[in-house]
């Protein structure tokens, strides 16, 4: 995985394209008890139709046993497998979802989901997402890349170790910023990269201007530091303007899995009092839209806290 947000941005234009998905509904019950529910969307592969990377059975590792209830849905080129179970208060799951990786023999991401009470009168919804694959190599820095980063920073500070260190920085905000959850950069860049850009801005920004203080000090002022933050999130998105593959070109080269959108529900019976994730003040869901490689530096936790309606 490079470090810099542009070239990422621009392996997503292609990497999108013909991937399967998987929607993660919880619901959950006054008492406690939950319904599970596993959405597994994708298409056929169709000989002349390269763009479909993976299909969902190949991109997931599908539930299995005899609790759990499954059906096929479908609907225009996609092809949804649905899989469904209930549990009790207190009850967890672990594996239920599962991203393969490049190699379909082995495992990128694992879940776990528990549904417990909190305390007198409070419901507790928390998912765990566990990287299981090689962790990103965010030293793998290009000459070009210390280059434009050296370029950025003041003449007295502008050193291959200073830009090394600022580019190892960038990447670990960036990492979420990209890959969610929240709104991913990496979605909203394919339609909108002025948009994507403003976004990685307001999301990484300040944190940048933290990082840049805690590492130059006083070395460098204020305006500076938030020159430099300006212009490395603009030099990184400004060569990155993705546009759809050409389906001619045939599918990316290799085995890879690409990128799978993952989309997590929680539907709560009452009031939420505490969440990590969006509320929907519409449905009352609580919901999180990230890509696997969210949890590839650290395992990312979902958490959401109600107080069910009294009856």
């Amino acid at each position: 995985m490079r470090i810099t947000l542009g070239a990422t941005l621009v392996a997503a234009a292609a990497l999108l394209t013909g991937c399967a998905r998987s929607r993660i509904t919880t619901e959950i019950k006054p008492d406690g008890s939950w319904v599970r529910t596993l959405a597994f969307i994708g298409q056929e592969k169709k000989e002349g139709s390269p763009e479909v990377t993976r299909t969902a059975e190949e991109t997931f590792t599908f539930p299995a046993g005899s609790q759990w209830k499954s059906r096929k849905e479908s609907k225009g080129e996609d092809r949804t497998t649905i899989f469904e179970r209930s549990l009790a208060a207190g009850e967890s799951l672990k594996g239920d979802l599962s991203v393969k990786d490049d190699d379909p023999s082995k495992v990128k991401l694992l879940n776990e989901v528990v549904v417990s009470r909190s305390g007198p009168g409070r419901i507790e919804y928390r998912e765990t997402l566990t990287w299981k694959a090689a962790p990103p190599k965010t030293t793998n820095i290009k000459p070009e890349d210390l280059a434009d980063i050296k370029a950025s920073l003041p003449k007295s500070l502008a050193t291959d170790a200073n830009a090394r260190a600022v580019a190892e920085k960038t990447s670990q905000l960036a990492l979420p910023a990209l890959f969610g959850p929240g709104d991913p950069l990496l979605a909203v860049s394919l339609m909108h990269p002025d948009l994507a850009e403003k976004r990685a801005s307001q999301k990484i920004g300040g944190v940048l201007l933290k990082a840049l203080e805690e590492q130059f000090g006083d070395k460098m002022s204020l305006v500076e530091r938030r020159q430099v933050a300006r212009e490395l999130i603009a030099k990184t998105f400004s060569s990155a303007r993705p546009s759809q593959p050409d389906p001619s070109a045939g599918p990316p080269s290799g085995n890879s899995s690409g990128l799978t959108p993952l989309m997590f529900i929680v539907k709560m019976p009452g009031r939420v009092v505490s969440t990590n994730g969006d509320t929907d003040e519409l449905t009352g869901e609580v919901y999180w839209a990230l890509f696997p490689e969210a949890a590839s530096l650290k395992p990312v936790v979902l958490t959401a806290v109600c107080e069910p309606a009294a009856k």
